[in-house]
């Protein structure tokens, strides 16, 4: 009966490794570092050693990734370190020379300079190369804690499970990658999705974003800055920021320059990274670093219009560099922040400036606290006039305009419109957008109240002539419809420059008014089409 040679054993059981590897990756729900750790414990077994790194590489260097056995301390140590390509390491002269190294006693090599065996106590190490068909992708780094080299069957053995592992690993940093980019789709999907709300709560957005910015970018922690009133504050942190961090960071007043990472993000208007923080010379809030334990940190500036508004920032707990797609990723999110601060500041702005069209309505501000005033709240009926007034071309301007450009012209807009509808014993309904309404004899009577809504068409007409005539000269092509009772629906009938009124309020005024009949309007809501008058002047005398 022919023996099984040594070399099929070896295959099988790498095979047999390669196999629960497999399955704890297709249990790691996407995540990367199980497979790895599954990797680093399949390998320790097979060549029976007491410890066993996965480093990957990165550029120049090669990261820790994953382990089994060891101390924390060392695990620690070894991700703080990435290992260059040299010979003052293991797994340096790995990648000198492409093959399996062996160390029989570390004490001694008088090259080896690099001192986490010391912390893993290792004497006797082993670095095996993993490859995939893009050549060396990473290496593992065995050790005995004894002076006890590894056989040629045992270095064979976890050579083949190498070739094997580096599919493997392959595999499960493609999976990982993709769904983290699924993540990454989601996760600004939501944001944008929050801030597209006519009303969102800023601070949930932020803290959305700084959630996921940190998380995806495989940070430890992180925070928004946001400017109020001269000074960048704390808006939104993630979970274990340090409360003593707050506090340090709540007491700084930051400006441009090179003692901080927000100042630098504010100086620079850049994604700025600090590889080493507690080993920069420049960066001058060593208490800031101690409370939060930050190692490598990374900010963003949020900006509007090419100036700062805010600062992203997130850091890691030991010295690992963000990756160029990392920090595409954090601008991304920045940018998200900055659209929500712009959103929530001009809805405040929006706000503050109907606030200040109560102006407009002073004489109901009269009332409310007159015996009178309570007794129209109590309901009645009266006869009221109706204006209406938009403008044309609004739309179209909007969608090209900024937003300061729109707040503008509103502005100017609902202040001489709005004046006029005071001037004239009228009370400004509402504004919205472009949109006006003003009724006339409610709450304070108002004598022949048809003729004062239709002069304040008129005048509202002629002022608006001359806010045109300045808009035209830059580049704002807008006209005015002004409508006098019967709804918004006959304002939405008349053309730029057009007064319409119904033929009710025509028969009222018609001894001060120059008006034109014009045909029959088919007005939505209204199942008969209406009669209406294009208001021409409003004459100084009955027949004149």
């Amino acid at each position: 009966m022919a023996e099984a040679s040594p070399s099929r054993d070896h295959d099988r059981s790498a095979v047999a490794a390669v196999g629960r590897v497999l399955v704890a990756i297709a249990g790691s729900a996407f995540e990367l570092e199980p497979a790895l750790s599954q990797v680093a414990a399949e390998a320790a077994e097979l060549c029976r050693a007491d410890m066993s790194f996965v480093f990957l590489r990165d550029g120049d260097a090669f990261r820790f990734a994953a382990a089994s056995g060891g101390t924390p301390e060392h695990w620690a140590w070894e991700r703080e370190h990435p290992e260059a390509i040299d010979r003052t390491s293991i797994i340096g002269r790995v990648a000198l020379s492409g093959a399996a190294v062996q160390i029989e006693d570390v004490l001694a090599d008088p090259e080896y300079a690099s001192v986490g065996y010391r912390i893993g106590g290792n004497r006797t190490l082993l670095g095996v190369p993993i490859r995939t068909a893009d050549g060396l992708s990473g290496a593992f780094g065995l050790g005995r804690t004894r002076v006890e080299p590894f056989s040629n069957e045992e270095i064979e053995l976890v050579s083949v499970f190498a070739d094997q592992a580096g599919i493997a690993i392959r595999l499960a940093r493609l999976l990982a990658g993709t769904h983290e980019a699924l993540e990454r789709e989601t996760a600004v999907s939501s944001v944008l999705q929050s801030i597209s709300r006519s009303t969102f709560d800023l601070h949930e957005v932020l803290q959305t974003v700084i959630d996921s910015a940190t998380r995806l970018s495989h940070a430890d922690e992180g925070n928004i800055q946001r400017e109020e009133h001269g000074r960048f504050r704390l808006a939104a942190w993630t979970a274990g920021v340090p409360e003593s961090f707050r506090a340090i960071i709540g007491g700084q007043v930051f400006q441009p320059g090179r003692g901080s990472l927000t100042g630098r993000a504010l100086m620079e208007r850049r994604p700025v990274q600090i590889v080493d923080v507690p080993a920069d010379r420049e960066y001058n809030l060593p208490e800031a670093q101690q409370a939060s334990g930050m190692r490598t940190a990374l900010g963003v500036p949020l900006l509007r219009d090419g100036s700062p508004i805010g600062v992203l920032i997130v850091w890691r707990l030991q010295v690992r560099p963000f990756a160029e797609q990392e920090m595409a990723l954090l601008t991304t999110f920045a940018d998200q922040a900055a659209l929500a601060i712009a959103n929530v500041e001009l809805f405040e702005t929006v706000q503050r400036q109907r606030t200040e069209l109560a102006r407009f309505a002073p004489q109901v501000a009269g009332l409310l606290t007159s015996p009178e005033g309570e007794q129209l709240l109590a309901g009645h009926r009266r006869e009221i006039t109706a204006l209406f007034a938009d403008l044309r071309g609004f739309t179209a301007f909007a969608e090209k305009a900024e937003p300061e450009e729109v707040l503008g012209v509103l502005r100017e807009y609902h202040n001489a419109v709005g004046g006029l509808a005071v001037a004239n014993g009228g009370t400004v309904e509402h504004f919205a957008g472009d949109g006006l309404m003003v009724f006339f004899n409610d709450p304070q009577p108002v004598a022949n109240h048809q003729l004062a809504a239709v002069r304040t068409a008129c005048e509202m007409r002629d002022e608006f002539g001359v806010l045109s005539t300045g808009w035209r000269k830059r580049g704002y092509d807008l006209g005015l419809g002004i409508a006098v009772i019967l709804a918004s629906r006959l304002s939405g009938a008349a053309a730029a420059g057009q007064i319409l009124v119904s033929q009710r309020v025509q028969a009222a005024v018609e001894d001060r008014v120059d008006a034109d009949p014009v045909p029959d309007l088919e007005l939505k809501g209204f199942s008969q089409p209406m009669a209406a008058y294009a208001v021409n002047s409003v004459r100084d005398k009955v027949g004149a």
